[in-house]
């Protein structure tokens, strides 16, 4: 699974007040179209949005219509290379430290959002620690749904995907050789899909 990497620059870039309203303003004036979210009720002043593409969504904050304010970011991409079939991957995910009550299990939503329109979810190959905490989260919850959760190590010649059957499993197993601070985690995944591979 992914190599464990420090803090990321988008992570910083959008922390900071200046800089994420610049980054708002900028995405916003590339005309996004709405993005819907079933199950998630936002106050007036915010609206869910992607780009064109749908592969960068956005939440913004337009309480000041001049200032507005990104508040939830994540980018996707799709890719039928890493398993030789479709999937979606999260190589991008950002929750706004000042918006906690309003983002509190937004993530986990977006998430099963785009498991359920891709069918099949796939780690990115780096992930900070937060990153690697939610996958953790995902994976166990998808062993309880249940959905089909598998572990890949794309360097290993001849490799299959293995099916983990169990958090414990998972926890005791899979999550040890999963992550780690070197290059070969990038060849690492672990895959939740909604139906058998």
């Amino acid at each position: 699974m992914p190599k464990l990497i420090p803090e990321t620059d988008f992570s910083d870039q959008l922390r900071r007040p200046s800089t994420n309203k610049a980054a708002a303003k900028k995405f916003l004036a590339k005309c996004p179209k709405p993005y819907v979210l079933d199950g998630v009720d936002l106050p007036d002043t915010y609206r869910f949005v992607c780009n064109k593409k749908g592969k960068q969504i956005r939440l913004i904050n337009r309480v000041n219509i001049n200032d507005p304010r990104i508040v939830y970011a994540v980018n996707i991409q799709l890719s039928d290379k890493k398993i030789a079939q479709q999937s979606c991957s999260q190589v991008m995910v950002w929750s706004d430290p000042l918006e906690e009550e309003l983002t509190i299990g937004l993530p986990k939503k977006v998430f099963n959002s785009l498991l359920d329109e891709h069918i099949i979810m796939i780690s990115d190959d780096e992930q900070t620690d937060d990153g690697k905490r939610f996958w953790e989260r995902r994976i166990v919850q998808a062993i309880r749904e249940p959905h089909h959760v598998y572990y890949y190590d794309s360097h290993q010649l001849g490799s299959s995907l293995i099916d983990i059957v169990s958090a414990e499993e998972f926890l005791d197993k899979y999550e040890p050789m999963g992550w780690g601070k070197d290059d070969k985690h990038k060849g690492k995944m672990f895959i939740i899909s909604k139906r058998k591979l």
